[in-house]
This record gives C-alpha cells, structure tokens and sequence, in this order.
C-alpha cells in the first residue's frame, strides 16, 4: 500500500470505510479467510503473474505452502508473524490501526523472479466483519522498491512461459533452457524423470483441489532443488516433471521421499507412488536424448512397485528393439492365423460341472512352438495394440460358437476380455452387436470381461460403456476384482453383474494366509449384499475349493478342475450332458446368515450394532497380566464402577485369586480352540465392597511377540448366580424359617427368604425379621441357651463357621418352643448373602 494512503487510513481520513475502499482499489490479488472453517479463496488475482498453487482450499495447508516455497527467505519470518492463522484474530485486534495489518515482502512471480508486495489485512469488529473472516489485498510496490533503490528494468519481448500452477517451465521452453544451460559447462549432468503413478485417480478421489495442490508443492519443491544445485526444473503437463542437475549433486533417495511425503500427506501410500528415470551425459548428450532416456528408465520403474528408481543403460535400447520385433511378428501372425485361444471352464464347485469358460488368446508358431501370453501381451498393452489383439479373438470365438451351435451342443456362455484401451478407443457395445448379430447369437452367449484396473483410469467412461452393454442385454464380469481399488460403491456405480475374484488371497505365506482369509470374507460379502454372483479363478487345491465353498462361492475356475484347452477338447467336454450345469449363474444374496453381515457400517448403526452385540471389550494378556485394550458403550455400562479407567490395566487385581486362575486358565483354552474359545463366570471386586460376577466368553484374535489379544462377550450374572447358589439351599428348607444373613457396605443384617414356622411362632415375617436385626429375638431364648446362640451366630459371621444346636424360646402366643437351629456359610466373595440358617421344631 503507498504510504500516503496508509497514513489516512491510520489517521482515519478516508471519506469511506477502509473496507469499501480497499474493495474499490486496484489490488492485484484479493483474498478470503475464514479462520473458523480452515478456509481460503481467491475472489481476485491477475491471471500469469503470481504463483498460485490452488485458488482456494484449506487456509493452514496454504499459509505452510506460502512461507516454504512462495515467499523470499529473507521475508518469511516478516510473513509469518503476520499472517499465522494462529492468533491472528488477536493481532488484528491490537494492531496500530484496530482490525487492519499492513507489511511487505517478496513473492515469487511467474517468471520465477521474486517481486516486491504489499498486503492489507483487514477482520475483526471495527471493519464490521464477522469474527474469524479476515479479507487480504496484495499490492506490487515493485516500481517504487526499483525507484528507491535507482533500478530501471526493461521486459524483454522473448518472455519464457511459466506453468502457472507449479511455476515451473514448460516443454521447449525447458529444453531450450537446459541446452543453453548444459552448453555453458563442462560438467557431467543429470537429468530426472518423475511420473506419479495412477494420478488421475488420485484426482478423483480426494478432487482436483487436492490434486494440484499436490502438483504444486511437487512443482515448488524441485524449483527449491534446481535453485540450490544450479539446475533447472521442468513441467511436462499432467502428472511429469523433470529435474536437470549436475551429476552427483543431489541425494535421489531424499527427493524420491520428498515427493512420496507429498503424496503421503493424504493418507496414502501405496498405489500413487512416484516414479523416477535417471540418465547421465557423457559430455556429447543432448538434452533431448538425455530425456528420452531417463523416460524410458522411467517406464522401466513402473513396472517395479519395489524399485521405483531405475537409471538408464544401453540394455533398454535392445529390451525396446525386442519390443519392436515382437510387434512386427504380432502382425504377421494375425495374417496368418496364428493367433488363436483357448478355453479354461468355470465350473459349479460342489460338482464340478461346467457353467461357461473364458477365452485365453494363445500364440502358436508354424513350427508349433507356443509363444507364452506373458512374452508378448504386455508388448501390445504397453504401445497400444491390445485391440488389435482383442478383436481378433472376440470374432474368432464368436465364429466358434456358432459352429457350436450348429453341431448341435448346448449353449455355455464364454467370457471375453475387454481392455482399457478397447474402452477408451472404441465403442465397445456396437462392436459386441455386430458380431451377435453377424454370427447370430444370443446375448447370452458371451461375457464380457473388464480388468478391475480399469475402473481406475474413467468411471464415467467406463460406466457409460457397461451400461450400453447391458442394456443390450450381454453379461459383464469384473476380473481381478480385489486386487486394485476395490469398493461397495465402485460395484454399486458399474452394475456389474457377476465379479472374478483371484484365488491370490488364498495363496499367501504362513504369516499373511490369515490376512489373506479376511479379505476373502469381506470381498464375498460385499458381493452378497449387492446379489452379485462371484467366481473364484486360480483354485489349485481341494483344500482351497472347500473353503470358498463355506463362505458360500459356488463357482470356480482353476487346475483343480481343468486347465486352459483348445476348443477342440472343450466341445468333447460339453458334448456330454453330465458334464454341464445348463442352469447357468444362480445366486440368492445372502441365503447364510454369516456374523459380518453386521459388521457393514451402511446397515447398522454403531448403537445398533453394540446392542446386538452386548457388553464386549478386548483383552491382551502379557504373562500374568490381562489388560482391557478397548471396549463399547455396553461393557463400560455393565461393569459400572467409578474407577473404570483405573481397572483397565492388570485387572486381575481387582479379582480373588482363584478367579484370577480360572480367567488365565480360560484365555490358554481359547488361544488353544479358536474356534469355540472358552467361557467361565468370574468375579469381580467392587467399589463398594460388594462383589459382581461376569460369564465371559473369550476368543483369541492374535499375538504379537508374548503379548494375545482376545475377544470377550460379557454378561452379568451376578443376581443369577447369588439366587442360583441360594436356591441350592432353599430347595432343602421349603417347610422351614429360612433367614439369609447378609453383609453390605460392612453392615450385618437378616432377611427372612421363607417363613414356613409362622404359624408355630405367630410372628409375621416381617416382625420376625424386625426382631431379628434389632436383636429383639433372642430375648425370647430361653437364659440358658442365649448366650450360647449368640456367640454361634457371631462366630458364622466373623470366621465363616458352619453350625447347628437346639434351643428353646417363647413364641408370640407365650407358647414354649423346642427349636432346631441350622446355619450354613456361603463360600461366595460375590454374594452379600454370608450364611442361610433354617428354623424348625426340633422334633421333626
């Protein structure tokens, strides 16, 4: 801001608010905060001539972007104290001017240039602005800055064209640069390449905000490296960067971090990974040949998901002429029909009869050697002749079928595969009609099989093209599914109609088979709840058939039943009616009632689900030592003590010993069973001094070094137990005067269970029972027996001592009794009921 315009403002001269004003000013940028949503937006900037990474976002995500990479490092602490997103609100507040921050610094332009601004910030009640919304207005002060300092600058007319979302150069303007660069040394170079894996993806996951955020803090990073080690950085459009460098001079593993870190901030890892070429002049390289070659190491280390740096040698140049020769023999082979395919059945697992096949494309030379699948379809795939491939083979089997069809051999549905490209260059669903059509077919003749990596490069493409399929009525299959980007809602958006699932997961090492079940699981009951049958492919073993078949598979492809054949084989196959199963796919959604059914967050709710469940926690037992690691609404609720999270760790302190035992003896039988686990009741202290016992059931989940993990179902029997133990007793007594002597909070008391003696007593229960804690009772034993019947009754109490004795007493009416006293102790911490003493007339 000029300074003759800062000084009314801070004199407060302006004929208008500061806020119209400044709205009505010849900013360059202006700029959004709202501090309470984390929030920015660019509601003004001039196009091309600042670096602006994303027009709107997250304000914090900005601000540390700004102070790394925008600012001059001379300046950024000045920026920083200014615009810290926390605090300023209060800045604002106490600042000379109430609401308004006014300071200065050097941004980087377009031209990768710094230039000098001023920025006004405004918020807070004195600009009538709501609290937390904070409005900024960026000035260029260059021309004054070169005035004081007596610069002149003149633009050249042959002005370089930056990228405007990384700032970096683009395409020959960054090949003339580097030549211009590479000629005025003699130093060795290296050149980058740097691809970022399934970006396109990346995008539509997490959205195109997200997306050249991403690209630009790549894009300021490698600008910060090529400034540091006098090289030059480079954008090549989409997700390609470049980074020119003297040789030697930069650690590759640290910028392949860097840039991973990136990625990594979005809370993925794996399936985005970047990718790096590296190659190195020789002191004649041009910079042209320098980048074909480190784009093909590139291409090299996307084939690699654990090497994802390759450096370039002449060895590639003999893999491409390899690549090259086996296209130029592909053609031909076509010509001659050396193509062909095979069929592998998919069968009914229970039977093993066969309910269709899929195509294989096969390659036999004249001399009858085969050339294997893997030598040359990554060949096509990879320069983008897999149609040409894909076609052929499609016609190929639908003139098969019809062939079929007129020998008079039942219909059996055959898959064929679709491709990315075929999606991307061709209108599928027209091409599969003409051939049903041409060969005159049902639709129900073919399959059509899609790569589940292809999902991943255009859903809306890829929707669109299966739903014209269907919509003329063939059959499409997702194949792989699982082994990329699998989800409900992916399914849910295709309307697949049956899924391919690889038989991978069953095939795992001891250390991960388990892992490898889950996802099996989880997989086939996605499939269950959208009714989407599922076939199994890769099944070797009649192990892994029977497990697939008790999560509820029911077909299979794989050598445990056929291996891929020619057609002529599969036509003998079929020819006999046993073996076909001509009901085709049937699936009923979920026809078992399987426990993860609830584990599906879009059907229950959380509360939902806990109720279902009940109390539940999980237990890890380290030695002697069982903790409480997790646990619901539920099980905090039943346990019910104030001292909750004290009891978390070691909880058999809280417990008698020999329960302790019984809890330690139940987690090794179920770490031993894991299937059926173990259960047991098992007492617990309270608080209170009383006692509450639970029948846990406990499953084992996993260990990691010494330490177990279990799942445990709780239920309070406390009342269950108490008045099952207590009934023992009742049922011996059912004629007599039946008191429980209790103890609660360390008080002692009677309470009648049964008066069978009321009649001979003449005393109603509750007055016996008044008499009884007030010690009214034992003034109706006689002198000679009350002394003896107290101390048996305080000796039960304090030492846990069973008795019995006669004793007489003057009942209500004045009557003598002749009496017989029993009392047995309860031997239960979890009971209040300490001893159960029955009265009856001694002589029965």
């Amino acid at each position: 801001m000029i300074r003759e315009l800062l000084a009314l403002f801070k004199g407060n001269e302006l004929p208008v608010p500061i806020l119209e004003f400044l709205n009505n000013s010849s900013y360059d940028e202006m700029l959004g905060i709202d501090l309470g949503k984390d929030r920015y937006k660019f509601m003004y900037n001039i196009d091309g001539k600042y670096h602006i990474p994303s027009v709107e976002g997250s304000f914090r995500g900005f601000y540390d972007y700004a102070v790394d990479h925008l600012i001059h490092p001379d300046d950024r602490q000045t920026y920083a104290d200014a615009l810290n997103p926390d605090g300023l609100m209060a800045r604002l507040a106490s600042s000379d001017t109430p609401g308004l921050i006014d300071f200065q610094f050097r941004i980087r332009n377009l031209d990768g240039d710094w230039r000098w601004v001023e920025q006004v910030s405004l918020g807070g009640p004195p600009n009538d602005l709501p609290d937390g919304l904070v409005y900024c207005y960026i000035y260029d002060i260059q021309n004054i800055k070169d005035r004081e300092a007596g610069v002149t600058r003149v633009r050249s007319g042959n002005r370089v064209q930056r990228d405007t979302l990384t700032g970096l150069l683009r395409g020959n303007d960054f090949y003339a640069a580097a030549a211009r660069l590479m000629a005025d040394s003699d130093a060795n170079w290296q050149l980058l390449v740097i691809d970022l894996e399934q970006f396109k993806l990346f995008n539509e996951w997490y959205g195109r905000k997200a997306g050249d955020m991403v690209l630009a803090r790549i894009g300021a990073g490698l600008q910060k490296d090529a400034e540091e080690y006098g090289g030059l950085a480079g954008y090549m459009g989409n997700d390609d960067f470049c980074l020119l460098v003297p040789a030697a001079s930069i650690q590759v593993e640290s910028l392949y971090e860097k840039i991973h870190g990136v990625i990594v901030r979005y809370g993925v890892s794996i399936g985005f990974l970047p990718s790096f070429g590296i190659s190195y002049s020789n002191g004649n390289t041009g910079i042209l040949d320098l980048f074909d070659q480190a784009s093909l190491a590139c291409q090299q280390a996307k084939r690699d998901f654990k090497e994802r740096i390759c450096t370039f040698d002449h060895s590639m140049y003999n893999k491409t002429a390899e690549d090259y020769r086996i296209l130029s023999e592909f053609q031909d082979a076509l010509k001659n029909r050396e193509i062909t395919f095979y069929l592998q059945p998919q069968c009914r697992a229970s039977r093993g009869t066969v309910v269709g096949a899929e195509s294989l494309a096969r390659w036999r030379k004249p001399d009858g050697r085969m050339v294997p699948p893997s030598d040359f379809v990554p060949v096509l795939e990879k320069y983008g002749f897999i149609p040409d491939l894909d076609q052929y083979i499609w016609e190929e089997v639908c003139r098969w079928i019809r062939g079929c069809l007129d020998k008079g051999l039942p219909l059996i549905p055959i898959s064929v595969n679709v491709s990315r490209v075929d999606i991307f260059t061709m209108n599928v669903a027209e091409r599969f009609s003409q051939l049903a059509e041409r060969y005159q077919l049902p639709r129900g003749a073919l399959k059509i099989e899609i790569t589940e990596s292809v999902c991943g490069e255009d859903s809306g493409r890829v929707r669109a093209a299966v739903q014209a399929l269907r919509e003329r009525g063939f059959v499409v299959l997702m194949d792989d599914f699982g082994s990329g980007y699998s989800s409900l809602n992916m399914l849910h958006e295709l309307n697949i109609d049956v899924i391919k699932l690889d038989a991978y997961f069953l095939r795992l090492d001891d250390g991960s088979e388990r892992k490898g079940m889950h996802i099996l699981e989880s997989i086939v009951y996605m499939a269950k709840t959208l009714a989407l049958p599922i076939i199994v492919e890769g099944v070797e073993t009649e192990a892994q058939r029977d497990y697939l078949m008790s999560l509820g598979c029911r077909y299979v492809q794989g050598y445990f039943f056929y291996r891929p054949m020619p057609p002529a084989d599969f036509e003998a196959l079929i020819a006999d009616p046993r073996n076909v199963d001509d009901q085709g796919f049937i699936f009923k959604a979920n026809d078992q009632f399987r426990i993860r059914e609830f584990l599906n967050d879009t059907i229950y709710s959380d509360s939902m689900l806990n109720n279902i469940i009940g109390p539940a926690a999980i237990y890890a037992q380290h030695g002697d030592e069982v903790d409480i690691v997790r646990f619901n609404q539920q099980f905090f609720e039943a346990v019910d003590v104030p001292d909750f999270q004290q009891r978390m760790d070691g909880i058999q302190r809280f417990m008698p010993a020999g329960d302790a035992k019984l809890m330690r003896g139940l987690l090794n039988q179920a770490y031993e069973d894991r299937l059926n686990g173990a259960s047991g009741v098992m007492t617990f202290y309270r608080v209170d001094g009383g006692f509450s016992r639970f029948l846990i059931h406990f499953y084992f989940l996993n260990e990691s070094g010494e330490s177990r993990r279990f799942y445990g179902s709780a239920r309070d029997v406390t009342e269950l137990t108490n008045i099952s133990r207590h009934m023992e007793l009742l049922a011996r007594y059912s004629s007599h005067t039946v008191v429980f002597l209790v103890q609660r909070h360390g008080n002692v008391a009677f309470e009648i269970a049964a008066h069978g003696m009321e009649q001979n007593l003449k005393l109603t229960k509750s007055r016996l029972e008044a008499e009884l804690n007030s010690g009214e009772f034992y003034a109706r034993v006689a002198d000679g027996d009350r002394e003896r019947l107290m101390r048996l009754c305080l000796d039960a109490i304090h030492d846990g001592k069973n008795f019995s004795a006669r004793f007489t007493m003057r009942a209500a009416d004045g009557a003598d009794l002749d009496m017989f006293i029993k009392s047995d102790y309860v031997d239960d911490e979890a009971s209040d009921v300490k001893c159960i003493i029955s009265l009856r007339l001694a002589d029965e």
